[in-house]
């Protein structure tokens, strides 16, 4: 005897409209979100080239920003390596890297120690970072692609490759003073760099803090590039 069960159309648009609707919120809440995160970059350069008639200086509020970002980040990344052992080689690669930027972003305060005297500090941090990720070695590339395959991950390493390569490459001199001729002001390339810089920490520190929430990827199987076809 077959039993026959009725699946009322009502029923089945109420269950899945409420899942949906909180993720449609949930969308345009991280929309709008990013939205204010890139009026914000805009409305802090302005806030140094214009009201403070500031060149983004090394004490600039720019620079100050991007430096506490970084510091952020690093704190997340630190945190996260002591209570995730199962990545904590990659935990510690990135959250070093962060301290190595906030390291450089200050060599002029540190330079009062004495002229180059940053080196020493990044070295010291640097060989820490890279002895921790040795001994926990087996706990470097399954997490890192655990994390890359994540949204989070996309945000910060999209950021990462604005701050270190982009911002490099088109806030360049070299590009700005053909284009602009007789009329090229060193402050615009400046203005434009470290915006950009800044914009990279921010979609970094973004991309941190959301996959502090998503557990980095960790729980998650291993799928990257597995759906790709060539044919």
């Amino acid at each position: 005897m077959q039993r026959t069960v009725k699946i009322h159309a009502h029923d089945s648009d109420a269950h899945v409209a409420m899942p949906i609707r909180r993720q449609l919120f949930a969308a345009a809440t991280e929309f709008f979100g990013l939205m204010a995160l890139l009026v914000l970059v805009v409305l802090v350069v302005r806030l140094d080239a214009v009201v403070l008639s500031d060149t983004i200086s090394e004490d600039s509020v720019t620079e100050t920003l991007h430096v506490v970002l970084t510091l952020c980040t690093g704190a997340i990344f630190a945190h996260a390596a002591v209570r995730h052992p199962q990545a904590r080689a990659y935990l510690v690669c990135v959250a070093t890297m962060c301290g190595l930027i906030v390291i450089r972003e200050n060599d002029h305060l540190l330079d009062h120690v004495w002229h180059g005297f940053w080196k020493w500090p990044a070295l010291a941090l640097g060989l820490t970072g890279l002895a921790l990720a040795m001994r926990f070695r087996g706990t470097l590339a399954v997490p890192f692609l655990q994390h890359f395959q994540t949204r989070s991950g996309t945000f910060m390493y999209c950021g990462f490759l604005l701050l270190v390569v982009f911002s490099r490459l088109f806030g360049t001199g070299a590009l700005w003073e053909p284009v602009m001729g007789a009329a090229y002001d060193p402050r615009i390339k400046s203005i434009i760099q470290e915006g950009l810089e800044l914009l990279g920490g921010a979609l970094i520190t973004y991309g941190a803090i959301l996959g502090m929430l998503q557990r980095f990827g960790l729980d998650m199987d291993l799928h990257l590039y597995a759906d790709d076809r060539l044919d």
